[in-house]
C-alpha cells in the first residue's frame, strides 16, 4: 500500500473522490434560501475526472440538492461572489485525539475583506439592515482564534493552500486550485 494507490483490496481499481454538496436550506441570518454553489461542484469535478478519478456526489441529509439561486455567475445581483465555503467546518472539526485539526496548521477560507464586501453589497442594495450580516461569524477570525495560521490572497482571489494532509481553498472560485492540490497529494 502507498499514497499513490491506497486501495489494498484492488490496487488497480479507479481512485474515488467524494464531493459533499449542500442540501437546500434557509439561511439562519438572512432568511434567504440557500443551496450548493455551481463553481464549488463543477470546478473540482472537472479537475478530478480529468485526473482519472471517479467522483461521487453526496449531501449531508441525502435526498435532493439544489443550486443556490445566486450561484449563477450571470445573476445580475453579482451575489455569486458572496459565498461562505466549507472551510468553516475547520472551526469545529477535531481529530481522533480530540484536538481541533486546524490548530497550528496553515489554512485559508473566506477572508474578512470578502465578508466586508458582501455585507456592504447587501446593505447598499437594501437587502439587509446594517445591524445584520450575511454570515453569523467570520471564518478568518474564527480560524485565527483557534490557533490556525490563516493566510489569504486578497479580495476575490482564487487561492488554495496545503499543510500536510489538510487542503483548503479561500472561496468558491478556488475549487480548481484546491482540487489540484488534492490530486497532487493523492497522486494520479
Amino acid at each position: 500500500m502507498s499514497l499513490k494507490d491506497p486501495n489494498v483490496l484492488n490496487p488497480n481499481a479507479k481512485k474515488r473522490i467524494a464531493i459533499v454538496i449542500a442540501n437546500p436550506a434557509v439561511s439562519s441570518t438572512t432568511g434567504w434560501p440557500v443551496g450548493f454553489w455551481w463553481s464549488e461542484l463543477t470546478h473540482p469535478y472537472h479537475v478530478f475526472t480529468e485526473a482519472g478519478y471517479e467522483v461521487d456526489l453526496f449531501s449531508p441529509n441525502g435526498g435532493p440538492c439544489e443550486a443556490d439561486a445566486m450561484s449563477d455567475p450571470n445573476d445580475p445581483s453579482g451575489s455569486s461572489k458572496t459565498d461562505l465555503i466549507s472551510a468553516a467546518v475547520l472551526a469545529y472539526a477535531k481529530g481522533a485525539d480530540g484536538k481541533l485539526i486546524a490548530k497550528g496548521k496553515t489554512v485559508t477560507g473566506f477572508a474578512n475583506c470578502e465578508e466586508d464586501y458582501a455585507d456592504n453589497a447587501v446593505w447598499n442594495y437594501g437587502l439587509l439592515p446594517r445591524d445584520k450580516h450575511v454570515m453569523p461569524w467570520r471564518i478568518e477570525d474564527r480560524l485565527k482564534a483557534i490557533g490556525a495560521n490563516y493566510v489569504q490572497a486578497g479580495l476575490w482571489r482564487s487561492f488554495a493552500v496545503r499543510d500536510g494532509n489538510l487542503i483548503t481553498g479561500q472561496l468558491n472560485f478556488s475549487g480548481e486550485e484546491t482540487a489540484r492540490l488534492v490530486v497532487e497529494a493523492l497522486g494520479r
